[in-house]
């Protein structure tokens, strides 16, 4: 790992150059570029580095692809996944209850995917629901009266028609997408300028604690250009005279935190919630502010790979078949980086029915729909690369395991379920 300061690196946040390299991926297919044999000849690879911001703590991405290229065709809808689906409607009363009042409300989602918060939204009476992404292939699934939808990236301009035709928004989702806008200071003078005054911007982001303390390291991919902690949100907020009011953790996606944050006039930061000021100071202790910690993840992440490659080798020198589970971005990022081929992984399954019939980018491994499983040709054991759904693929999949069909966990340490007695 390369440890050293390296001040060619601009960070997106502030906009200075005090940044160190934390972890080096080399070069990588784009983890959401699943293509078609015919593409693999054309297929670009591009460099991916991960580093520190010693000014306001942001980790970042600092390799940037334009959007274009990562969101052309883009596979990921959240509505094919029940954990998403049953979480975004308690997320929509939740919010709903807190902070509005639905017959008079307008609520804006940006990163909106196919609906499947704005639909939830749209069941609690909320006046005007309105979604924007760029994703066409994804919004045109959303087939909703009720909701208004543009195709779109949530920019300054797009702020400021919205705010004309609607006035002043009252709440600002964004889930799952705060972190992976290149121009991140254009999007928040976004949701400054389209917010009311006593209006809310709730977002939902992986958290950077979970990332270091699980090795997460799969959630690194050029899509996913940053890494919240506390500290480096609240960093940001202050440049634009907003303030973190309120936080929860969220254990969706194997652990994200949900951020509550309104102008700093506003009523809702007048009081600064418990939470806030306790998940502060532990970061403080962990050294989220500071280089080290980030060094000694990069040197567990190191270690995990070693050991799961191991366990593959293993597998496959008693003579047995292996599938990957899951074949998302977290699983491109994690097959690329460890090297795993077609010698270790022979096909890739996944429950979303738009990727039956694609390759994974890079390794380029066939993906089947789970039905798979099910058949004589089963593989013997199957990698879970969903691992944070590991529940959900279990109880989709409990006739495999009766069947004699075991599961490898790769995070946070690698393991077999079930395990031998």
């Amino acid at each position: 790992m390369i440890n050293k300061q390296n001040t060619k690196f601009i960070c997106a946040f502030c906009g200075k150059s005090n940044m160190n390299l934390i972890m080096d991926f080399g070069e990588v297919a784009l983890a959401g570029g699943f293509l078609k044999p015919e593409n693999f000849t054309n297929e670009q690879k591009f460099p991916m580095r991960v580093c520190f911001c010693n000014d306001c703590f942001a980790v970042q991405v600092v390799d940037i692809i334009a959007p274009e290229t990562l969101f052309q065709d883009y596979f990921y809808f959240s509505s094919s996944i029940e954990t998403l689906r049953d979480h975004f409607c308690d997320y929509a009363q939740e919010v709903t209850d807190r902070f509005l009042n639905p017959s008079e409300a307008t609520v804006l989602e940006f990163g909106c995917n196919d609906g499947v918060l704005l639909r939830p939204l749209a069941d609690q009476g909320i006046k005007n629901v309105i979604g924007v992404d760029p994703a066409e292939n994804v919004v045109s699934s959303i087939n909703d009266d009720r909701v208004t939808i543009k195709n779109s990236y949530f920019t300054e301009e797009i702020a400021q028609e919205i705010v004309s035709e609607y006035g002043q928004v009252d709440m600002i989702m964004a889930n799952n997408v705060y972190a992976h806008i290149p121009n991140i200071q254009g999007t928040t003078r976004a949701v400054e300028s389209a917010l009311s005054d006593n209006g809310v911007f709730v977002f939902e982001v992986h958290y950077l604690g979970k990332v270091i303390e699980e090795m997460q390291y799969d959630m690194i991919y050029h899509e996913h250009l940053f890494y919240y902690s506390l500290l480096s949100a609240i960093e940001h907020f202050k440049r634009y005279d907003m303030i973190v009011f309120d936080i929860k953790s969220i254990s969706i996606h194997a652990g994200s935190l949900r951020f509550y944050v309104s102008k700093k006039h506003s009523k809702h930061a007048l009081t600064v919630s418990d939470a806030v000021k306790l998940l502060a100071e532990k970061e403080r202790t962990k050294g989220y502010d500071k280089f080290w910690s980030f060094q000694e993840f990069a040197n567990g992440v190191a270690a995990t790979k070693k050991d799961l490659i191991f366990l593959l080798k293993k597998i496959k020198s008693e003579g047995k078949t292996i599938a990957g589970y899951g074949a998302s971005g977290r699983a491109n990022t994690m097959i690329q980086y460890c090297g795993i081929t077609e010698d270790l992984v022979s096909y890739m399954i996944d429950d979303a029915p738009a990727k039956t019939g694609f390759f994974t980018p890079g390794s380029h491994l066939e993906i089947f729909p789970s039905s798979i499983l099910l058949g004589k040709s089963a593989p013997d054991y199957v990698l879970v690369f969903a691992w944070s759904f590991f529940d959900e693929i279990l109880k989709r999949n409990k006739n495999y395991i009766k069947a004699g069909g075991r599961m490898i966990l790769p995070l946070p340490q690698v393991k077999i379920y079930p395990e031998t007695e």
